[in-house]
C-alpha cells in the first residue's frame, strides 16, 4: 500500500509538472527565468528536442523569439516588415544544396553580409556583437536591427 501511494504521489507530481512547464520557443529553448523556481532554486526542467529542419528561414523583432516574426523558405529581396527590425535569427533550412543563409545589410542582396549556417541560430544579435564583415555598404556595423534581405547559398 505505502509504495502504491508513493508512486501514485509521485506521477501527479509528474504530471503537473509537465502541464505547469513553459512553453519553449521553435528552437526548444526555455528561457531560464520562466521556470519554475528559478528565483530560488536550480529547475529540473529539461527543455524540449528542438524540431528538425524544416526549410526555414525565422526572424523575430526581439532577442529569444521577442515580438513579432518573419518567415521564408527561398530567398527575399526586401524583409519589407521585418527589414532593419530584427535581433534574432535561426536558419532552419534543410541541409545538403542551398543550406546557408547570406543575410545582406541592404535590401535587393545588396550591401555587406553575413552568413548563418544551416541548423545556426543568434537569438540576440545585439549581445552577440556580430559585424557585417564583406566589402560593400555596411561594412563593420552591427547586424542587430540592420538587415533587408537574404539569399540561401550552398556555401558562404
Amino acid at each position: 500500500m505505502r509504495i502504491s501511494r508513493a508512486l501514485a504521489t509521485a506521477l501527479t507530481a509528474g504530471a503537473l509538472a509537465l502541464l505547469t512547464a513553459p512553453v519553449a520557443d521553435a528552437r526548444g529553448a526555455v528561457p531560464e527565468a520562466a521556470l519554475p523556481g528559478a528565483a530560488t532554486a536550480p529547475a529540473a526542467v529539461v527543455p524540449a528536442a528542438a524540431p528538425g529542419p524544416d526549410g526555414f528561414l525565422y526572424a523575430w523583432e526581439h532577442p529569444h523569439a521577442g515580438g513579432f516574426h518573419c518567415r521564408w523558405n527561398s530567398a527575399n529581396a526586401n524583409w519589407a516588415g521585418c527589414r532593419d527590425k530584427v535581433s534574432d535569427v535561426w536558419n532552419n533550412g534543410y541541409p545538403g544544396v542551398a543550406e546557408d543563409v547570406k543575410l545582406y545589410r541592404d535590401t535587393d542582396w545588396n550591401g555587406s553580409w553575413v552568413c548563418l549556417h544551416q541548423g545556426h541560430s543568434l537569438p540576440d544579435l545585439g549581445a552577440s556583437g556580430l559585424r557585417f564583415f564583406s566589402p560593400g555598404h555596411g561594412q563593420g556595423e552591427l547586424v542587430n536591427d540592420r538587415v533587408g534581405s537574404h539569399l540561401w547559398v550552398s556555401a558562404c
